[in-house]
């Protein structure tokens, strides 16, 4: 049996049941909110919890992926089962059946991460970025110091625009990611010390890179910077696929534990192959010359003779 009190449709426990008895990130929680949007737009309106099935959510899947890449629709599937479990969990309808619901395929798909020397150019194209933020920064020194922590640290997104000043050593920073609770440790080079230093004379604060305005701003705006640099188009994790990358490339298995992450999701997600694959081990040469055509010739005709003889 189910309670009846209560948010009453999947809309509404995501905004006001899920996050009730459970210490979720505001960027978690708007994912879910996010996809329970999308799968009510679907239905033509509010869901009730007591009507929730696999048939549905599999019919929702299955043209939500005429629309979008498999991994997106492997996510949003995650996502939805998850507040469907936690409503049940706190009696609201009841238990899905994973198993019955739509398979997700998600092809193998290589890694791709910007090099140190695209990452350079974005620096030169943050350079000219015109205005100010209204966090006191010109944008061109924003970015400036937000390329060189991300490269430096390999922090998410979320993590930098968190990273406090006081937190920063030059012997080592250490934080704890906010997606996996994981304690991380980097260095930051005496270059970014340095900018953050002049920006800091400048501009006085208490967060290294404040972001004033919305992720979705920030990306459209990362997406400018990504064209004037002429650069391959990529979005900013590629700066942390990049950092984890160039450090596994410097010493096998160091990449994961500068990122924070295993080795398997280091592998999977984050290490470029079209970099690291460079160094792949190949058999060692063989270091007897090769004979010329000719002295092949040559001998095996003579070898030939002598045997003919």
């Amino acid at each position: 049996m189910f309670r009846r009190s209560g948010p009453s449709t999947v809309g509404h426990y995501a905004r006001d049941g899920y996050s009730l008895i459970r210490d979720v990130r505001p960027e978690s929680l708007r994912q879910l909110v996010m996809v329970a949007d999308l799968f009510e737009r679907w239905a033509g309106g509010p869901v009730p919890l007591e009507q929730l099935d696999e048939a549905s959510v599999s019919a929702w899947l299955r043209d939500y992926s005429a629309t979008v890449k498999p991994a997106t629709v492997r996510s949003k599937k995650n996502q939805i089962l998850a507040l469907w479990r936690a409503a049940a969990d706190d009696g609201l309808c009841e238990e899905p059946s994973a198993r019955r619901v739509r398979r997700v395929r998600v092809p193998a798909q290589v890694v791709t991460a910007w090099t140190r020397e695209e990452v350079e150019q974005l620096l030169r194209a943050a350079a000219g970025l015109p205005r100010r933020h209204r966090c006191g920064l010109s944008r061109a020194a924003w970015f400036d110091l937000a390329i060189r922590v991300a490269w430096d640290s390999g922090l998410r997104w979320g993590d930098l625009v968190a990273l406090r000043v006081d937190a920063v050593r030059p012997d080592g920073t250490t934080v704890v990611q906010s997606k996996t609770g994981r304690v991380v440790t980097f260095r930051l080079s005496p270059t970014t010390l340095e900018a953050l230093a002049a920006t800091l004379a400048a501009c006085p604060r208490t967060l290294v890179c404040p972001w004033p305005a919305s992720h979705e701003t920030f990306n459209a705006q990362a997406r400018t910077l990504v064209r004037k640099a002429g650069i391959r188009p990529g979005t900013w994790r590629w700066i942390r696929r990049g950092s984890g990358t160039d450090v596994e490339a410097q010493a096998d298995g160091a990449g994961h534990r500068h990122l924070g992450n295993t080795r398997a999701v280091f592998d999977q997600s984050y290490g470029d192959q079209t970099i690291l694959g460079r160094r792949t081990p190949s058999p060692r040469e063989l270091l007897v010359e090769a004979l010329s055509r000719q002295d092949r010739k040559t001998t095996g005709g003579g070898a030939l003779k002598e045997a003919a003889g």
